[in-house]
């Protein structure tokens, strides 16, 4: 079984190339997401592959700090790198994750609020 600081490890790395295909591949097929927290939430591996395919994803995101993990549970901090509006924008974001028996992700909620984002500049295309 993948252990929690890694499957954080490897989603960020998957956000980070842009690969929706990484990304799926880590949920388990009855996962739900919820990002950010407050918005919907998603149920099953179809939609969860939908949000990720539909939604632009982070240009960059990275771990900031330890994991914390309880069992099969736990949060990592994290930075994302987002676009909007035309402008680079640096976010905090709480990942809190469950992992099922065989190490997949079962549910994963990002805690986040754009209006505390910081600006980096302008955006490329």
């Amino acid at each position: 079984m993948t252990g929690l600081a890694e499957v954080f490890r490897r989603y960020a790395a998957f956000v980070s190339a842009n690969d929706v295909a990484g990304i799926v591949s880590l949920y388990a097929p009855n996962a739900t997401i919820q990002i950010p927290v407050g918005g919907p939430v998603h149920a099953g591996i179809d939609q969860v592959r939908a949000f990720y395919r539909d939604n632009e994803l982070a240009r960059k995101l990275e771990i900031t700090g330890p994991a914390c993990i309880a069992g099969r549970e736990g949060a990592v901090p994290m930075c994302a790198t987002i676009a909007r509006d035309g402008e680079l924008l640096e976010v905090d974001v709480i990942d809190v994750a469950e992992l099922d028996e065989a190490g997949r992700l079962l549910k994963l909620r990002a805690f986040f609020d754009l209006a505390g984002a910081r600006k980096l500049g302008r955006a490329e295309a």
